[in-house]
């Protein structure tokens, strides 16, 4: 298994730009925040915890971002000095049960194995209030079986789900009560300048009965 940490420890200062500074991360951006915002629109940032927050790129919705690398963490706190930014690993978390209304975390299940995964959702749900929610992304199967997945394992895009796997883990903890596809349409063989325009439609794909055939899934799971 690649050294995941370390790889973004490295890729910290860069981050942003190398990630959201192309049209291509703009485009899925711009799918995510107002999904995210969605989910998370009866629950007060204060309450909040943007789990694997990275450098703060959707950090405004939280009171509190975790992550295990320092490097990522200093850039989050150049964007919010104001918000309670904490060093920890996701299988541990560094905060007493039923700490938060919400936790999300995006572009973090997808580089781990499902042992992994499933000691995040374990944690995840001891940090939550009763009732609270869970809401993370990951490769969609369905997309993987059709389009030949080719990733490494452990790495990005690797750890694939479908929503009948994420129901069969939920188990009798949680309630999944809302998905969404992200990314639908193949935007990398679309020319740059018309991305925009088939933002709508891939809007659209990513709420209806196709989702899971969305390049990434977006679930909420509410603590029982």
């Amino acid at each position: 298994m690649k050294n995941i940490p370390a790889y973004y420890e490295q890729l910290a200062s860069q981050y942003d730009q190398s990630r959201f500074g192309n049209s291509y991360g703009q485009f899925l951006h711009a799918q995510e925040r107002p999904t995210l915002q969605h989910f998370l629109h009866r629950y007060p940032p204060e309450h909040t915890l943007d789990l694997a927050c990275g450098t703060g790129r959707m950090l405004d919705l939280a009171g509190t971002g975790l992550d295990i690398s320092p490097n990522m963490l200093a850039e989050a706190r150049k964007k919010h000095p104001d918000r309670h930014i904490v060093q920890g690993d996701a299988t541990s978390m560094p905060f007493p049960d039923a700490s938060f209304d919400a936790v999300f975390s995006l572009h973090f299940i997808m580089h781990l194995d499902p042992a992994q995964t499933m000691a995040v959702l374990n944690e995840a749900h001891r940090v939550l209030r009763p009732g609270g929610c869970l809401i993370l992304d990951f490769p969609s199967l369905k997309r993987r079986k059709l389009t030949g997945g080719h990733h490494d394992a452990n790495w990005h895009g690797s750890n694939a789900f479908s929503l009948d796997q994420w129901r069969a883990m939920a188990g009798d903890d949680w309630e999944i009560d809302a998905a969404s596809g992200l990314l639908f349409l193949p935007v990398h063989r679309l020319p740059v300048w018309l991305r925009p325009a088939f933002l709508p439609f891939d809007r659209l794909f990513c709420r209806s009965f196709c989702k899971e055939w969305a390049s990434y899934l977006l679930i909420r799971l509410n603590k029982k």
